[in-house]
């Protein structure tokens, strides 16, 4: 393992010269300045240029997202360094930033607008696993802040921050957009989208709304001919979002964001290779439902001290999904692992003694009982379970959160600025599972409905944080911030079994609750220096955490009923530069993360269920660069590149646990490299018209199933290229675009689900994918 991570660091220092080669043969650069550097963010609480913020950060601006044709965080992943979604079934993804990615309370701050959204826990206790997947359409920006910013944003983002921006109300002018757009997927269905914004100022200067509204549906590619399902993965997603700004005098603004949005899958989007190409082996109909509502009131404040902000917000997220456990469940039973559960419950009653209850000396009725033999036992237990195939799970859930915060900004021009507020959150979530028997040949629910074990759980969090960052300039070009974060977190998990899992062990449990709590501190430091206007040197030492919580799972002790925080230290360098009068842009960071007490998801040693332990340490190093600038008027590139090597540095054992990483594992589902290019050329065809022209390349390096490349399940995937392309004509009013997604027809698997008794199964990226695409403003 040291040699390994003598040439993982080779690696990287030769990818970081690569890179910086590529990018200093670079013409001499024309007139037109690439965005990137230039644009305005608000990623420290107020408002710096990208190039004047000293930390890792990409932004986007709203009129990049529309040339990449992006509708949603998915689709721009690729081309922002070290940002990572793992995407599973039904439309769930897992975001992590810098390879700090494992089950639990989210590792990555996803915010919308002032609002942080966390998906529902589950019965696992993992709300990480749940990222919401709002339509960018109307977008002001998108700020992706990599590494831990806990003391400003508190728990969730240990591994950095994703903002999205929406357009605020413009109190000026009328304004008004619309595009539609019709694809479609190669040997798959058809996708179209229409979505329209209309701003209109009620009182001038003082109050006006803007209203954005769309449905998008993508087409689907992945069949189950078993219960007649073709194309089943499509996704039709309906929203609206209304933004109100109001500003009764110069040095107060009121903001207000509502949002509603549906989203429906038709199926699983998982398939396995052992049947076919796009082809799934699932026999049970599993549709997801995703809705969101979200509002906020954001309360700006200028006065002689700085920007005082009160930002509320409150949003209630439902989800209801549908699994196959029919391979599971088959497996589990062909064990005869519950065999003696069943036969001391259910069957009991009808064992010739005639005596309910009696008990066999074995879970797996590996011996007599009732006058039965054990052969007789079992083949009693597999009968009735293959009577039941297949089986599903329903699962409704629902998160609810309220947070509010204030806070204290000056205005960045003095030599002290500072930051300082409270925040509060409020949050409640609820998961109902019914394991339940199904129809052959449809793969819906049986009726009445065969309840083969159903369950409940419910969180209660309320966490509640004093922060603060100060900045002090002892001269012109110095800059040294210190930041401290004081958290307080109260966390109840309560739930009942309603009855008996003769599959996973389940037994009946009354309404139990299970407690967990913890003050701590989160800090940062971070010195700047800045010898010219183009030129910036920083160094940051900060620190991220999530809170801990508890298990309410069958089968483990009592001491594993709770589980603390896990944090990390992430020491940075990095460098930003500009060059050619500003037209060329070039940043580069370095990296290492020290992460301990690690949340991990493990199995209960009696019972097929997952919890939350702390297991393990780890440590990830890497590297990430951008490029963007004009090598001739008309023209702008753009490229990215991060590499990483992400490893325990302890053994994944503890007093509870014995799991399966060892020092040395590389983390898994995270990519080694991913790197992107793009380019975009605009040229005048007549004095109303211009011609564009985009093409985006995305790399995705190597991944891993699991931490012991000698288990029996290890399996390895990614490593795969895409291509997109986009072409249109446009003026200042109506444009009309042709684009193609992934041009190649990579069939790049981005999940690989391998289980033991079970096929694999994995997700891939859509097939090659043709539109047209229409716009007008007025």
């Amino acid at each position: 393992m040291a040699n390994e991570g003598w040439i993982m660091k080779r690696n990287i220092c030769a990818a970081l010269l690569a890179t910086i080669s590529a990018f200093a043969v670079t013409p001499a650069l024309a007139q037109t300045a690439g965005e990137g550097g230039d644009i305005v963010v608000t990623a420290l609480k107020r408002e710096t240029r990208v190039q004047d913020t000293p930390l890792a950060i990409t932004a986007m601006s709203g009129n990049t997202l529309n040339n990449m044709g992006a509708a949603g965080i998915a689709d721009v992943a690729r081309s922002v360094p070290s940002l990572n979604l793992l995407a599973s079934e039904s439309g769930r993804t897992r975001v992590s930033i810098r390879g700090i990615q494992t089950a639990g309370e989210a590792t990555v701050g996803v915010y919308f607008g002032e609002v942080p959204l966390t998906g529902p826990a589950g019965t696992t206790s993992d709300p990480s696993g749940s990222t919401p997947n709002l339509n960018l359409f109307d977008t002001e920006r998108l700020e992706v802040l990599r590494g831990p910013q806990g003391t400003l944003y508190g728990s969730g983002s240990m591994g950095g921050t994703l903002r999205v921006l929406f357009k605020q109300a413009n109190l000026k002018d009328y304004e008004g957009t619309a595009e539609a757009s019709l694809e479609t997927v190669k040997s798959g269905g058809t996708g179209y989208s229409v979505k329209g914004a209309v701003n209109v100022p009620i009182v001038k200067d003082m109050l006006a709304a803007r209203l954005a509204v769309y449905r998008q549906r993508t087409g689907g590619f992945v069949d189950d001919p078993s219960i007649g399902r073709y194309n089943m993965n499509n996704t039709v997603t309906t929203g609206g979002r209304l933004m109100l700004g109001f500003r009764p005098t110069n040095n107060l603004r009121i903001n207000f964001m509502g949002i509603l949005q549906d989203q429906h899958t038709g199926g699983t989007s998982l398939w396995a290779p052992s049947v076919g190409l796009f082809t799934s082996g699932l026999r049970i109909f599993t549709p997801a439902i995703d809705k969101q509502k979200i509002f906020s009131l954001d309360t700006k404040w200028n006065t002689p001290i700085g920007t005082l902000s009160l930002a509320n917000g409150y949003y209630r997220w439902d989800v209801r999904q549908t699994n196959d456990n029919t391979d599971n469940y088959t497996s589990v039973a062909n064990s005869y692992r519950y065999c003696g559960l069943f036969q001391n419950t259910y069957a009991g009653s009808m064992l010739q003694s005639g005596a309910a209850g009696t008990t066999t000396s074995s879970s797996t009725c590996a011996s007599s009982a009732g006058g039965y033999s054990s052969a007789q036992l079992r083949a009693n237990y597999l009968d009735w379970a293959k009577a039941q195939m297949p089986i599903g799970n329903y699962q409704p859930r629902w998160v609810e959160n309220l947070t509010n915060e204030l806070r204290l900004s000056s205005d960045g021009k003095g030599r002290l600025n500072y930051t300082l507020g409270a925040f509060f959150e409020n949050r409640k979530d609820r998961v109902d599972t019914t394991v339940f028997a199904g129809v052959a040949g449809t793969g819906e629910m049986r009726t009445p409905v065969v309840d083969l074990g159903s369950r409940f759980v419910r969180d209660v969090i309320n966490q509640t944080a004093q922060f603060g960052e100060i900045t002090y300039r002892p001269i012109d070009i110095l800059s040294v911030t210190a930041g401290l974060r004081h958290y307080h977190y109260k966390k109840i998990v309560g739930g009942a079994y309603l009855g008996y899992n003769y599959f996973n062990g389940q037994t009946p449990m009354a309404y139990t609750e299970v407690n967990a709590s913890a003050d701590g501190f989160n800090q940062k430091y971070n010195i700047e220096l800045k010898p010219t206007r183009d030129l910036m040197i920083y160094a940051t030492a900060s620190q991220g955490f999530r809170p801990g919580g508890a298990n309410l799972t069958p089968g483990i002790p009592d001491s594993a009923k709770q589980y603390k925080a896990d944090s990390l230290w992430n020491y940075e360098l990095g460098l930003k530069t500009q060059w050619f009068d500003r037209k060329l842009t070039f940043n580069v960071d370095a990296y290492r993360i020290d992460w301990t007490n690690m949340q991990t998801s493990v199995t209960a040693t009696y019972g097929n269920f997952s919890y939350i332990s702390n297991v393990g340490s780890a440590r990830i190093e890497g590297v990430e660069a951008e490029l963007s600038g004009t090598p001739t008027k008309g023209l702008f590139l753009n490229g990215s590149l991060s590499v990483v090597y992400p490893r325990l540095t302890a053994d994944q054992i503890n007093s509870e646990v014995t799991a399966a990483g060892r020092v040395g594992h590389i983390l898994t589902g995270i990519p080694r490299t991913t790197a992107s290019a793009g380019a975009e050329y605009g040229w005048a065809i007549n004095s109303d018209w211009k011609g564009m022209a985009r093409a985006d390349f995305t790399y995705t390096g190597k991944m891993t199933t699991q931490l012991n490349p000698t288990n029996a399940l290890y399996r390895t995937y990614g490593k795969y290229a895409q291509v997109n392309l986009r072409a249109g004509i446009e003026n200042e009013r109506y444009g009309v675009y042709l684009y193609v997604r992934n041009l190649l027809d990579t069939n790049a698997v981005s999940y690989y689900s391998a289980v033991s008794g079970v096929a694999d199964y994995i997700s891939t990226t859509a097939p090659r994918t043709i539109g047209v695409n229409l716009r007008g403003n007025f």
